[in-house]
C-alpha cells in the first residue's frame, strides 16, 4: 500500500487525471452493463440502487 501511495504522490497531474477519468468511466460502464443481465428488477431493489 505504501508503494501505491508513493507512486500516486509522484505522478504527473495530467496522468493522474487520466487514471481517475478512466477509473470513473470503467465503474460507470460496469454499473450500466447490469441492465443486460437483469430483465426485471424488484421495485424495492430499484429504489435502493437509485438512492
Amino acid at each position: 500500500m505504501d508503494k501505491l501511495a508513493h507512486y500516486l504522490s509522484e505522478l504527473d497531474p495530467v496522468l493522474a487525471a487520466f487514471y481517475a477519468t478512466t477509473f470513473t468511466w470503467f465503474i460507470t460502464m460496469m454499473g450500466a452493463s447490469l441492465v443486460f443481465f437483469f430483465k426485471q428488477m424488484n421495485r424495492a431493489l430499484l429504489d435502493v440502487v437509485l438512492g
